[in-house]
């Protein structure tokens, strides 16, 4: 099935690009999400431009807080997507695909958890997994 571009999306033995570039590894991450560009663009917030640029080999780079965004709506690991070091899996319970949404309520959250006096963060992790618990 073509993309937006007429490229195909997700072939058996679609080429996912040169994996030690960044381009590479966007690509790589945006199929394995079974994702188009369009939306891997939608989903992050950009243009599709800028998503198409993001996997040509000589194309711009994706921002760090859009790679961010991209790690975590792809599932995959930050640091791999970014560097190349390490593994693009994610460890366990942390290998999900996050909506828009998500990560507009996790950066929230973060920045709130951010404010509170590191001695008392613990008290908020027990209290979160107390209620997700129920």
């Amino acid at each position: 099935m073509p993309d937006e571009i007429g490229a195909p999306v997700g072939s058996a033995n679609e080429d996912i690009g040169d994996i030690t570039r960044l381009s590479g590894r966007v690509r790589f991450a945006r199929l394995l999400a079974n994702l188009t560009k369009a939306e891997l663009a939608r989903r992050v917030g950009v243009c599709l431009s800028a998503a198409v640029q993001w996997e040509l080999p000589k194309g711009t780079s994706p921002t760090v807080n859009n790679l961010v965004k991209i790690a975590t709506i792809a599932g995959v690991a930050f640091e791999w997507l970014a560097t190349g070091r390490g593994s693009p899996k994610l460890p366990g319970p942390l290998q999900i695909v996050a909506s828009a949404d998500d990560l507009e309520y996790e950066t929230r959250l973060l920045v709130t958890v951010r404010g509170i006096a590191r001695d008392q963060r613990e008290v908020v992790i027990d209290f979160a997994r107390s209620i997700a618990n129920q």
